[in-house]
């Protein structure tokens, strides 16, 4: 009984100091973090008393793990965070990511195993660029190329001219997804049309 009259009090003094930070906040504060607070809030609590998944967290979780084509990517960047962060997201759709640092270690990852289901290279990289790692690969799978470039100026430098599409890294998931996707399956359409 006793731990449950402290935990009484402990909760009555939190929101005794959450209240006094309201009332001393500015407007501003209020508006901004308090009523999403307390909007996220009520929704966790309803969540849970009714033991119903809502459809909000639904949608954005079919979102977040929405389906890629393709189930194998070979990777390459020198920067380990932007590698890190597309093997975590791509892991989580069930797609085997091989990671190289470099234009060159990814031709000779892709010389010894040349069954990726598509390539997604940075542009400037040391030791082959992917402007050059594209050019020597992208008759035998899609090829997409990536950079914190803007598209227009790659492509007057001719840049683009082997590769099945692009996308400026800073976008993150948002393009990635959407370039990927459209440069496989228009790979496979080609290839397939060939084949038959």
């Amino acid at each position: 009984m006793e731990s449950f009259d402290s935990y009484i009090l402990s909760v009555e003094r939190f929101l005794s100091s959450f209240w006094d930070l309201i009332i001393s906040s500015s407007v501003f504060f209020r508006v901004v973090v308090f009523i999403p607070f307390i909007f996220i809030l009520c929704l966790l609590i309803y969540s849970y008393v009714s033991k119903r998944k809502i459809a909000l967290f639904e949608i954005s979780r079919e979102i977040m793990l929405k389906k890629v084509p393709f189930t194998s990517i070979l990777l390459a960047d020198d920067d380990p965070h932007v590698t890190k962060f597309f093997s975590f997201f791509l892991k989580k759709r069930g797609v085997d990511v091989t990671v190289a640092t470099n234009g060159k270690e990814a031709l000779d990852i892709w010389m010894k195993n040349p069954n990726f289901d598509i390539v997604v290279a940075d542009i400037n990289m040391p030791k082959m660029s992917g402007v050059d790692l594209g050019a020597v690969i992208y008759k035998e799978c899609p090829v997409v190329l990536m950079s914190a470039d803007d598209q227009e100026v790659l492509e007057e430098r001719g840049d683009l001219n082997k590769c099945h599409g692009y996308f400026c890294k800073e976008s993150k998931s948002r393009d990635f997804l959407t370039t990927t996707r459209k440069a496989y399956d228009s790979w496979q359409l080609e290839n397939n049309g060939k084949a038959s």
